[in-house]
């Protein structure tokens, strides 16, 4: 009940930032994006080969990466060093309302990606609420019906999918996907 109310009292200062913020949204190639943010759930070790692996395929094609991990369990952020591409918050890193207020997020927040993509395959208020105030381009997430507002392009994936089949549809799609199509809100 009384994380309900925290939930509910953080969606309402989230929806009161989201009307604020406004400004073009493009649906990006991924051949011809120049940065790209990744923001994922750090629940255990595999996920983070994963996110490396997507991390360097992106940076072999040439483009800057910025990943941020959201850290569950305080003890796995000192298994990862921040690297230069990669950056970690935690459940310390949020305040009463499931708001993050740590300065990486904040700057995560603030840049300019082309293409920012939620590899969160669990419904997350936190990255949702980073992703909706990004000033990404294209955002990219998981579909639900709750979700057509923070992202511009929304994947319907399956309970069962795994994360490195979820990254393959959407490398996928963003490679076919026509770059001069331009979203307007």
């Amino acid at each position: 009940m009384f994380c309900k109310l925290r939930m509910i009292i953080g969606k309402y200062f989230f929806n009161k930032e989201l009307s604020k913020t406004g400004h073009d949204h493009k649906l990006i190639n991924l051949e011809k994006a120049r940065c790209v943010g990744i923001l994922y759930t750090l629940d255990d070790p595999p996920v983070y080969d994963v996110v490396s692996e997507f991390v360097s395929q992106l940076q072999r094609m040439h483009i800057e990466v910025k990943a941020l991990g959201f850290v569950r369990n305080r003890n796995l952020i000192s298994r990862f060093l921040p690297k230069l591409s990669y950056d970690f918050f935690s459940k310390k890193d949020i305040n009463w309302f499931y708001r993050p207020i740590h300065a990486k997020v904040k700057d995560f927040i603030n840049k300019e990606f082309d293409i920012l993509i939620d590899l969160s395959l669990q419904e997350s208020f936190t990255l949702k609420y980073i992703s909706g105030l990004s000033r990404s381009f294209c955002r990219v997430g998981k579909f639900s019906e709750e979700n057509t507002h923070y992202y511009d392009l929304l994947f319907d994936v399956n309970p069962s999918v795994t994360l490195p089949d979820y990254i393959k549809q959407i490398t996928h799609y963003l490679t076919i996907i026509n770059h001069h199509a331009t979203i307007k809100r």
